[in-house]
């Protein structure tokens, strides 16, 4: 099922072209600076670098984030608490299933952040090929094993497509 960009929550909806890119950032940057090295990192260093870069683009657009327990959360408005990933073609992340995480995928009040009832989304990345350009940037809304809801944040600034993952 596709839904509009306007019928997008406004909170995200308004921040599409930020947090597109906090990944295309990451992406370009993994590119030009490790180009040279790929052939030695493991898929989970590849990860490991693009989520560092993830992350200090996030703080540097000025978005609110929390640190606790190697879980890092930013926050989109009042209502979406967001953690950067890689994502798989089901739009599946690979975790360590530790509490916190767990907490976030079955949409869980996380106490060590806060008491407010936000929804958790994943603002991540589909692996599409070696030509890291041409990866897709997607927000997920994760529903405990399933996805209640992806959105291909497509190239141009502000647009996105959402379609409801089965």
């Amino acid at each position: 099922m596709l839904i509009s960009l306007e019928e997008m929550p406004e909170a995200l909806r308004s921040r599409v072209g930020d947090l597109r890119g906090i990944v295309r950032f990451a992406l370009d940057e993994f590119a030009t600076e490790h180009r040279h090295l790929r052939h030695r990192y493991s898929t989970r260093t590849e990860a490991s670098i693009i989520h560092d870069n993830m992350v200090w683009y996030a703080k540097e657009k000025g978005f609110q984030w929390k640190l606790r327990r190697n879980l890092f959360l930013f926050s989109v408005g009042q209502d979406f608490r967001v953690k950067p990933k890689r994502l798989s073609k089901n739009f599946q992340t690979s975790n360590i299933q530790t509490r916190l995480v767990l907490q976030f995928e079955d949409q869980r009040k996380l106490r060590l952040f806060d008491n407010m009832d936000l929804t958790n989304v994943f603002l991540g990345y589909q692996c599409d090929g070696v030509e890291v350009a041409k990866w897709s940037i997607w927000l997920v809304e994760p529903d405990a094993k399933r996805v209640k809801w992806a959105a291909e944040l497509t190239s141009g600034e502000g647009t996105a497509t959402v379609t409801v993952a089965v």
